[in-house]
């Protein structure tokens, strides 16, 4: 029996969702154990072999601001405080390896895990499009944080190979890495089943609203009034939904005619994306590898504080159906041209395989 530890980055939700994929294809006789802050019903409802769950000390990320916006000051001030600690929190994770008797690591993406697998000498890859020393290094030029980051690179470079997932340059690696094919969640029902089943209006268009996880201030959603026929949904929380226990899956806003909000307990992420006609949403990995891979048309929010943000503009810049819009116009939900746009241009699914989860399994197993 393998038995690994799977380290996930608690910043949003594609970190997890891609690493649920990756893990669903695990063969039954590893024994998995997920090191993470993020969300524990995520994985309870999306993965669907046995799995422990145990909190993470590790992750080194950005913090974000109002509108999932970089906090530079606050993120300093992390990064100092984590590197500061960073030996005393190695070896007590190199401790928890040897006493788990871990075969395994897995870091998405985690420098200090695969600093912490290496020199127990367990064999130890990182997953990810982009790494957080890559992304932090244009706020910190010099004096301390520059040297942290630096640190988090050396970490990095001591794997035993990073998988390079698309959206990315090779350049977010220190040293070789190994260009990997789309790692993502797919729907389990076709199309029409689901909007039969959501109670989608046959002709109507349905548009998804979600920012991944993350906080974003919401202006006045009656301008969405403005759009109709279109109608838009969102998802309320896992929480919120679970105390609800509605037998019904969208439910129509007490005050915007053309807005629901998924209520239903149960929720496939991949389903609802399947379900509709277009996503708004802001640039990140796990909604950007679900609506490619089918071709969704996506309005995206520009996030130009974050390095991975032109790296996604270039690869999206090549499909019809994706459009950009600033973020000023986003936060007024100023868009009817650009929606119009992306609901009615033929869609482009993606251009590559997206076998990753397997391409991945066959050179770490």
């Amino acid at each position: 029996m393998t038995r690994v530890a799977y380290y996930i980055d608690s910043h949003g939700f594609g970190h997890s969702t891609r690493s649920i994929c990756l893990a669903s294809h695990f063969p039954k006789d590893w024994n998995l154990v997920i090191k993470t802050n993020g969300p524990r019903w995520l994985f309870q409802e999306e993965l669907l072999i046995d799995f422990e769950f145990q909190p993470s000390e590790l992750d080194v990320h950005p913090i974000q601001s109002e509108g999932y916006r970089i906090n530079i000051d606050a993120t300093g001030e992390f990064l100092l405080e984590k590197l500061n600690r960073s030996e005393q929190l190695i070896e007590n994770e190199m401790d928890w390896l040897r006493d788990q008797k871990i075969d395994l690591v897995l870091s998405d993406i985690s420098p200090l895990a695969i600093e912490s697998a290496h020199r127990c000498g367990v064999p130890c890859y990182g997953i990810s499009n982009f790494t957080w020393h890559w992304i932090m290094e244009p706020f910190f030029t010099d004096g301390p944080q520059s040297q942290a980051i630096r640190s988090l690179e050396e970490m990095m470079g001591r794997a035993t190979a990073n998988f390079r997932l698309p959206f990315s340059v090779p350049e977010v690696y220190p040293g070789p890495s190994i260009e990997t094919p789309l790692v993502t969640r797919l729907p389990r029902k076709f199309r029409d089943r689901s909007r039969r089943e959501f109670g989608m209006e046959a002709g109507i268009a349905y548009v998804l609203i979600t920012f991944g996880g993350l906080d974003r201030p919401d202006r006045d959603l009656r301008v969405l009034e403005k759009f109709s026929p279109i109608q838009f949904v969102r998802t309320l929380s896992s929480s919120e939904r679970r105390m609800r226990s509605a037998e019904q899956f969208l439910e129509r806003d007490r005050e915007i005619e053309n807005l629901w909000h998924y209520v239903h307990p149960e929720l496939y992420h991949p389903d609802l994306v399947g379900a509709v006609d277009a996503v708004i949403t802001k640039p990140g990995y796990g909604i950007l590898s679900e609506t490619m891979a089918l071709g969704t048309p996506l309005l995206l929010d520009t996030r130009d504080d974050f390095r991975e943000f032109d790296v996604v503009k270039e690869v999206l810049d090549k499909y019809p159906q994706v459009q950009f819009l600033p973020s000023d116009r986003m936060e007024r939900w100023d868009f009817e041209k650009e929606l119009n746009e992306i609901l009615s241009v033929e869609r482009k699914v993606w251009e590559g395989p997206a076998n990753g989860a397997e391409f991945i399994l066959e050179r770490i197993q």
